[in-house]
């Protein structure tokens, strides 16, 4: 039974690797140049933040939480009409959707955790009300976010002053920081099993 567990977390790891080989050879090698990296983390560092959630959700309670895309909706339409509409500077825009995005998971809780509506049915729910509540904000159609400040804070690089000024040393530092983190996980989990 060990055996066989072993043997499926290793079938993952060499698939993954094979995918990555295959799509190397596929784009000539730029899959993994640095560039293509970031841009791959950047554009999809929303979804590890819901994977993280989702995660949680799944081991405090053995539950799934089907709204969360549509309140991943709800939000950025939200956001995309308060920088578009009005003139609310981004960092107050910001703050205000995490705080929207907030009471939702306040709102759902409460339904869970002290009606004792079932989380299926809640959360169900819950997606098709902020998936519809996302459409009548955006009135069905695609707003362009066109704010400077907002697009330089999720579209560019974070810089250190003094650290960052010839080369990116920060991406480097924090990357070491994951690696060494991510080693001592590994290495404490083999101990605590030994």
């Amino acid at each position: 039974m060990k055996l066989q567990t072993t043997l499926k977390k290793y079938t993952m790891v060499i698939a993954l690797v094979l995918v990555f080989i295959l799509f190397s050879i596929l784009t000539q090698g730029r899959l993994l140049k640095a560039q293509n990296m970031s841009n791959l983390l950047l554009q999809n560092s929303y979804v590890l933040v819901l994977a993280c959630g989702m995660l949680l959700c799944i081991l405090t309670g053995g539950n799934v939480d089907l709204s969360v895309g549509s309140t991943v909706c709800l939000v950025g339409a939200l956001c995309a009409q308060l920088l578009d509409k009005t003139s609310v500077p981004a960092i107050p825009t910001i703050l205000i959707c995490l705080a929207v995005g907030a009471l939702i998971g306040v709102w759902q809780g409460f339904w869970i955790g002290y009606v004792h509506i079932p989380p299926f049915i809640c959360t169900l729910s819950g997606m098709f009300l902020f998936r519809g509540i996302g459409r009548v904000i955006l009135s069905s159609k695609t707003v362009p976010v066109k704010n400077q400040s907002f697009l330089n804070i999720f579209a560019s690089y974070i810089q250190v002053p003094g650290l960052d000024d010839k080369i990116k040393w920060s991406a480097f530092i924090v990357g070491v920081v994951v690696a060494a983190g991510l080693l001592i996980s590994f290495f404490l989990g083999r101990a605590s099993k030994a």
